[in-house]
């Protein structure tokens, strides 16, 4: 309760500093040395299973304030201390308050957390980045918490990978920027400059010394994005060993690296110019984001009629070599090519039950492989005079391939819980987590995105996104519309359709064949959002 009331506060603290801006410019400027800039979001969210039924699932209003203080002007500090060299040093501080209402609005939802639990989601205030940039030419410096980008992929990551995701709200149906975990780390840049063939040439060197964190996923079947593989919103509570039905003990050790010094990670880029492509060559050594579990088979067994399972979560560290290109092509096609390549180490596997020895030596279930993501994208402004004689649309494409290179047939991926049959008998109220989610050698993605805008400024925004997974045939779709109803103000609609082939696969891009089954399970949803900019 204390917190909901605290994240209330915030949000509201946040919320009366937005409103009170001076309606000229788009960011506050006080004593020209301190800017602030920030958003208040109020997004609600029905999901529609089958367009049959609507439920609302989210009515999340956030409140985000970015300051930005200028503390250090033309080597300057304060005012009054020469600092040589450094020519200038600001500090950034961003901050988020969220309240989800759902929890109280929706009475199922409320008694589905008993015993005072907390209500994940609902309430959240945190110090999202808090860095100091300092420039000391040729040298940049940024310390703190903080994001950064890799690569040129859009709406999938291939080389953004330092930062991992939090994916318990709205899984990755959300902007980047928004759901990307900061860390404490330390970025430079030197910029070189001219390089002998090479242009606007520089080196970006990323140190995290000892803030390691993982993907956040949420499985608690009580949350509306819950990831609950492609069976019941249910908890597994049985086991089937040796063809009896048994009660589950499953216990869960968190094998996490941890918060330490010796398990720093790192890496290095060098980008810049050559003959009008713009390049990059990355290389980073860190702990996988993504989490699975190893059995401990020494500590797993039947006990009576009970099979007590113990795992541990592993996120195993790992080498990426990357490699980026974009090409403005303006002769023949006036369309930009990009392209990005990606070699991995340590990409942790689940291994299917029973594996053979030479694929599953310790027999736990787990491995690591390796893999390659080469992503090939276009990106075009087109006049489609018949839908709009004012402006040009903005049309991208790109494609996906993920290849693992060390495959086997036994690499499986999202288990699903499903009620326990044993011998034809189906047993109400007794579920057993099952994975036949195969994995396959080579796994493709294709994505196409449109936009454009109408009016005489421009405040009508529409946009079109599609996704599909040619292989499991699963694809998601996105209708959305911004209108601006002012320099702060815009209402935005958005559609998200989840579809799924019956019968097909489940692939691994996690699109509508996850989100978009027969039954209470599909997840179209209507989002409407009010957001107040400054």
């Amino acid at each position: 309760m204390f917190k909901r009331h605290a994240a209330g506060a915030a949000c509201a603290l946040l919320l009366g500093q937005a409103l009170l801006a001076p309606g000229a410019g788009a960011i506050v400027t006080i004593n020209d040395e301190i800017e602030l800039e920030g958003f208040v979001n109020f997004q609600n969210i029905l999901r529609e299973p089958e367009f049959k039924t609507t439920e609302l699932v989210m009515q999340r209003n956030t409140a985000q304030i970015e300051g930005k203080y200028y503390f250090l002007k033309d080597s300057t500090a304060f005012g009054r201390f020469n600092t040589g060299r450094l020519e200038e040093a600001t500090l950034t501080v961003v901050g988020r308050g969220v309240y989800d209402s759902i929890y109280d609005i929706r009475g199922s939802y409320h008694d589905s957390f008993e015993n005072g639990d907390d209500h994940p989601g609902e309430a959240e205030f945190k110090l999202r980045e808090a860095f100091v940039d300092l420039l000391l030419p040729p040298i940049s410096l940024r310390i703190g918490r903080q994001q950064v980008v890799w690569g040129e992929t859009d709406n999938f990551r291939a080389l953004d990978v330092i930062n991992p995701l939090d994916l318990t709200w709205h899984w990755s149906w959300e902007s980047w920027e928004d759901i990307r975990v900061p860390l404490w780390m330390v970025r430079g840049v030197y910029d070189i400059g001219k390089f002998g063939p090479f242009d606007e040439s520089f080196v970006e060197a990323v140190w995290i010394p000892w803030d390691v964190q993982r993907n956040q996923v949420s499985t608690d079947p009580r949350r509306p994005w819950a990831l609950n593989g492609t069976g019941l919103r249910e908890v597994a509570n049985s086991a089937i060993v040796g063809g009896q039905l048994l009660d589950l003990d499953l216990r869960v050790n968190d094998g996490s690296p941890g918060r330490r010094f010796e398990n720093a990670q790192g890496g290095v880029r060098f980008k810049a110019i050559w003959q009008d492509i713009e390049f990059s060559l990355n290389y980073f050594n860190g702990f996988n984001t993504d989490t699975r579990a190893r059995f401990l088979t020494d500590r797993s067994g039947v006990f009576g009629n009970t099979f007590r399972a113990e795992v541990e979560t592993v996120n195993p560290r790992y080498h990426l070599v990357g490699l980026t290109a974009n090409y403005s092509e303006e002769r023949y096609t006036q369309a930009v090519f990009r392209m990005e390549s990606v070699f991995t180490t340590g990409v942790p596997v689940t291994i299917a039950p029973g594996a053979p020895m030479d694929v599953d030596p310790e027999q736990d279930q787990f491995e690591e492989a390796r893999r390659s993501v080469v992503m090939l994208a276009v990106d075009r402004p087109t006049w489609i005079k018949s839908l709009n004689s004012q402006r040009t649309f903005f049309l991208s494409s790109q494609v996906f391939w993920r290849r693992y290179l060390d495959y086997s047939k036994f690499y499986r991926g999202i288990p699903g819980v499903f009620e326990a049959n044993l011998g034809g008998q189906a047993f109400p109220g007794r579920f057993v987590s099952v994975n036949n989610d195969r994995l396959d050698r080579d796994e493709f993605v294709i994505t196409f995105a449109a936009s454009t805008s109408y009016g005489d400024a421009g405040l009508l925004q529409p946009r079109f996104v599609f996704a599909l997974d040619p292989r499991s045939t699963g694809a998601y779709n996105q209708l959305a519309v911004d209108y601006l109803l002012s320099n702060h103000v815009m209402l935005r609609f958005q559609q998200n359709l989840f579809w799924r082939v019956c019968g097909s696969s489940i692939g691994p891009w996690q699109l509508g064949d996850l989100w978009g089954p027969s039954g209470n399970n599909s997840r179209h949803e209507s989002v409407f959002s009010l957001i107040y900019q400054f």
